[in-house]
């Protein structure tokens, strides 16, 4: 049995491909201080817990630490959808 998708379906798969993938044109790099402990204990319990929710406090956390990049910390604040291999967790923890 087949399922059409509707245009909310592909307003959530677009959603979730853009915390899934972030800029494919703009590949990121983490700068080493970022990697703060809370930074780093953030980003681990958002992947273990699936506590996207937590997003804003870890962009607070990033810019505590010196990250002024505008594509990480508004992807942080953005209240969007976020799954499990939301790119800027995956790029804290090096999964990326």
């Amino acid at each position: 049995m087949s399922r059409r998708f509707g245009t909310g379906d592909r307003s959530i798969q677009t959603a979730l491909l853009k915390c899934l993938l972030g800029n494919p044109f703009h590949p990121l790099s983490v700068d080493p201080s970022w990697l703060t402990s809370d930074v780093v204990a953030l980003a681990r319990g958002i992947y273990e817990d699936r506590a996207f929710d937590r997003m804003p406090i870890l962009a607070d956390a990033l810019q505590d630490a010196g990250c002024d990049n505008d594509d990480v910390l508004n992807h942080c604040r953005a209240e969007r959808i976020h799954a499990r291999g939301c790119w800027v967790v995956d790029l804290l923890l090096g999964k990326m």
